[in-house]
């Protein structure tokens, strides 16, 4: 790969990864559905699990009606050969209004302009007022 093309491959990447957190804080679950390939695998390490499109879209929904004030500060975009690094925290109210600031970190691999695949990381403890 020439200089010039690794070049225009870091740029779409970051390109890609402003997209999917434009969306995410518009609550545009559509807008997500489509940066996401068909056959999106999203690991998380919450809990070492594996999702599929089905249920890594339940999420975007819930990201876009289930908290308020949904924003990421600190947010750190970084372009690899195959995808992006992206690191940030996460702040949002519950839905009890509590609170939320969770540092993440992902790893994106992107393929003809969508994501297949993100690897997720996030301090469990800092999530829990959102998983029940």
């Amino acid at each position: 790969m020439s200089e010039a093309q690794s070049v225009e491959n870091a740029e779409r990447h970051v390109a890609c990864a402003k997209r999917l957190v434009a969306c995410l804080l518009a609550g545009d679950v559509d807008g997500v559905g489509e940066i996401y390939a068909q056959d999106v695998v999203t690991w998380r390490n919450l809990d070492g699990r594996e999702l599929v499109r089905k249920q890594v879209m339940k999420i975007v929904e819930f990201l876009a009606t289930g908290v308020t004030d949904l924003r990421y500060e600190d947010l750190r975009i970084e372009p690899t050969e195959t995808g992006f690094v992206q690191q940030h925290t996460l702040c949002c109210l519950s839905s009890k209004g509590e609170a939320v600031t969770v540092p993440a970190c992902i790893v994106a691999r992107v393929e003809g302009g969508r994501i297949t695949r993100i690897d997720e990381y996030m301090d469990s403890a800092a999530m829990a007022p959102l998983m029940g």
